[in-house]
């Protein structure tokens, strides 16, 4: 027979044979993993700037120039200088997107079939693929034809990593 349960809040039937999950993860679970994946994200990130001498500040600037459309033109050598709006709208941006698309992994997680620790090793990979060949070109060029791919990569392999942690071992919770 097939797991049932009734939620209290809602008074939906969670019914797996239905691919309607009887338990959950947090979905704090995932605000706070997606987070800490960010903030590793970021540690990657400056320490790239910092390995391929361009300093701390290359990498906020890119995020930064997604809404600062002014440092679309600004050469290399600028952008690895500190100007405090990038750095206050780059490390926002940056945030809200690690926190969102951790809420939504807890959110996906238990309809996704296998261990979580497989869906936190491919996560990074499918954001990297999405940032860099789609939705980067489109929106913040400079980032796209800018940002150090390996270290674009290594960087949203932490944040999958680091978020599938976060989410897992916490473990699941009952619908209700």
């Amino acid at each position: 027979m097939a797991n049932r349960s009734v939620s209290s809040r809602s008074g939906l039937i969670a019914d797996e044979s239905l691919g309607v999950p009887t338990e959950v993860y947090p979905y704090s679970a995932g605000l706070v993993g997606g987070l800490l994946g960010g903030l590793a994200m970021a540690a990657v990130a400056i320490a790239t700037g910092l390995l391929i001498g361009r300093g701390p500040w290359y990498p906020l600037n890119l995020v930064a120039a997604t809404i600062v459309r002014s440092l679309q033109a600004t050469p290399p050598e600028m952008l690895s200088q500190f100007y405090l709006p990038a750095l206050i709208v780059g490390f926002i941006l940056h945030m809200l997107l690690s926190i969102s698309i951790g809420f939504l992994f807890a959110l996906l997680l238990p309809t996704l079939p296998g261990p979580p620790w497989i869906w936190s090793l491919l996560i990074g990979p499918a954001l990297w693929f999405g940032a860099q060949f789609v939705v980067l070109p489109a929106v913040n060029p400079v980032m796209s034809t800018s940002v150090w791919l390996p270290s674009f990569f290594v960087a949203h392999l932490v944040y999958g990593l680091v978020l599938g942690a976060w989410v897992q071992r916490g473990g699941k919770v009952p619908v209700s």
